[in-house]
Order: structure tokens, then C-alpha cells, then sequence
């Protein structure tokens, strides 16, 4: 499967620019920084946040996809 496809499944819906891909549900965002490879989330106004373990599974594949992993 897919990492679109699992964010799809968890109720994520995804934006993507020349630098930033981001998966937006609600108030959540998960964001993958083209530039620098990095993966981060937030929510409007909240210091903490935390990956469920189905998210960290479709961020591992999506990291796969997008060659991350291979360095």
C-alpha cells in the first residue's frame, strides 16, 4: 500500500509544492521538508505532539518512497 493511501485511511488529506509535502486532518499537520529530509508535526497553537503508531508506519513508507531511507 501506498503512503498516500495509508494518510488517505487515517482521514489525511495531502497538499504537496516543490518544497513541502504536508497530510492536514483537522487541526493536525505532517509534513515532510523536501529540502533538508526532514518529517515533523503540529497542531495550531500546541507545543506537544505525538505519532500514533499507524502514522509512523505510513511516514516509514513514505520516507521509502521518496528515497530517504536508501542514504
Amino acid at each position: 500500500m501506498t503512503a498516500d493511501k495509508m494518510f488517505e485511511e487515517l482521514g489525511y488529506e495531502k497538499e504537496e509544492n516543490e518544497s513541502l509535502i504536508t497530510y492536514k486532518y483537522f487541526n493536525w499537520r505532517i509534513y515532510f521538508l523536501k529540502a533538508d529530509k526532514t518529517v515533523g508535526k503540529n497542531m495550531y497553537d500546541d507545543e506537544s505532539c505525538f505519532f500514533t503508531m499507524q502514522e509512523l508506519k505510513a511516514i516509514n513508507e513514505k520516507c521509502k518512497e521518496l528515497g530517504w531511507l536508501d542514504e
